[in-house]
């Protein structure tokens, strides 16, 4: 799924004349902010068809587009907000599906027979569930958090969700499909990720989990804003001693669309890692709770007066850490002297590193092979150039190494290629590695006395080499 958007927004980019480098950047993520947008726009959909007030779903929507959350993932184009876009479109349309039953709940128990729901509702429940499992994987805890209110509302047999289930099935089909026919190296690069490996009793380390768990959730009162996550707090004791009413089952559904998530991501965190935006689909449903926290009359916690101030400082809050994402990341940046943030270290010199090749490419009309998925992805992103992936062990781990293997190419013998490399490995050792992959008359396509690009946060620079096969 992001493929085909950062291919799209490229394409949207290019005919409106914003595919060069000082404007590359911001258009390859305007994108993001629509999907975000979109996210917030159905949550507050989803607050309005569960409770019908205007101010919750305004709640909703305004905490989450001013969250850290947004503001961190407007930054960078990656799979996390088409998530959010599915998983929320996916939640309205599953509550308008089964909104008749939430209506009717304790006639059901009593054992009427509760309205289906429109079926078009659950088409686009499935088509969204699909789109999203197809972004990520971690939609799949959408399924798992349907199931559950699927049960606790006797509906799991009703032919709606089973009509949602079928098209999901039908739209991830050839996702399916391909990682079937080709050994599942999805499975494998999320097994890869996720450090599963560290499980082991001689690896695992109770110190790290402990390190690991406490920092995913220090994270996480940033992400939402801490206000929104200590009002949840405190009030669930207060929820879990009330009464049962229609608003009740309309929260617990809410909860089971939140507490999942969670749950899973936590657990990972003890086991082995987990990255703060991991379980970013759960503060949807966070933020809907919230937002009907605040609007509610009740309680001296639930005052509107007392919620208004702290759906305020929550956006002061939120908008002030985006804001210092923004121009702080910026000046960490651009200023080497500054703070050193390794998500800002990470990218550093990709762009440098991807002009400096196509200016050598473009004097010897080279042909580009790289074996750094990076500098592979900074190719294509910033110049549109096509670049061949190396891949001596024929792995196939990542995008380019699927769609741009080098050994699938026909080059010819005369062609000359330009070889990249990333890393800190002696010249020569190279030279000696690159003769065994089948490469010929190799020599260092840098100058003696021209300087070396380094990129990344792990001290790497590019090693570049002139060949022919």
């Amino acid at each position: 799924m992001i493929a085909w958007v950062l291919g799209l927004n490229r394409a949207a980019c290019e005919v409106a004349g914003l595919s060069t480098l000082p404007w590359i950047e911001g258009c390859a993520r305007l994108a993001q902010a629509f999907a975000l947008g979109i996210a917030g726009l159905f949550a507050a959909l989803s607050s309005w068809t569960l409770f019908h007030r205007k101010q919750a779903a305004f709640a909703a929507a305004l905490l989450l587009i001013t969250s850290p959350l947004f503001g961190f993932l407007s930054l960078f184009a990656t799979t996390d907000a088409w998530l959010l876009m599915f998983w929320s479109i996916a939640l309205w349309s599953f509550i308008c599906g089964i909104s008749p039953g939430l209506q009717s709940s304790f006639a059901l128990a009593a054992g009427a027979r509760a309205d289906q729901g429109h079926w078009a509702y659950w088409v686009v429940c499935g088509a969204a569930v699909g789109l999203g499992l197809l972004s990520k994987y971690s939609m799949g805890v959408f399924v798992v958090s349907a199931f559950i209110v699927l049960l606790a509302l006797k509906r799991a047999f009703s032919w709606g969700p089973w009509l949602a289930a079928a098209v999901a099935f039908v739209v991830f089909l050839p996702n399916l499909i391909w990682n079937a026919t080709q050994g599942f190296p999805t499975l494998s690069h999320h097994l890869e990720i996720s450090q599963v490996q560290s499980l082991s009793p001689t690896q695992w380390s109770g110190l790290s989990a402990v390190r690991s768990l406490g920092e995913f959730l220090a994270a996480q009162l940033v992400l939402i804003g801490p206000f929104a996550l200590l009002s949840l707090l405190f009030w669930l004791p207060t929820y879990l001693r009330g009464h049962q009413t229609e608003d009740r089952v309309k929260l617990n559904l809410l909860w089971w669309f939140a507490l999942p998530m969670l749950a899973i991501v936590v657990l990972q965190a003890g086991l082995s890692r987990a990255f703060a935006n991991w379980a970013a689909p759960a503060y949807l449903a966070l933020a809907i709770l919230a937002g009907y926290l605040w609007t509610s009359s009740g309680t001296d916690a639930q005052r509107p007066s007392v919620g208004r101030r702290l759906l305020w400082l929550s956006v002061a809050l939120g908008l002030a850490c985006s804001a210092l994402m923004i121009y702080g990341l910026r000046y960490a940046y651009q200023e080497s002297s500054a703070l050193n943030i390794r998500a800002v270290e990470k990218l550093r010199g990709w762009k440098e590193a991807a002009l400096w090749i196509q200016n050598k490419a473009k004097a010897q009309d080279a042909v580009v092979v790289a074996e750094d998925r990076r500098l592979l992805a900074s190719l294509s992103g910033y110049l549109g150039l096509k670049a061949y992936a190396l891949d001596e062990q024929n792995r196939r781990n990542h995008h380019y190494s699927w769609f741009y293997h080098f050994s699938d190419q026909r080059i010819g013998t005369d062609q000359p290629i330009l070889v990249v490399l990333v890393g800190q490995a002696d010249t020569q050792n190279l030279i000696n590695r690159l003769q065994a992959a089948g490469f010929r008359e190799i020599t260092a396509a840098q100058a003696a006395d021209e300087p070396a690009i380094p990129v990344g946060d792990s001290g790497d620079k590019i090693q570049a080499f002139w060949a022919t096969r």
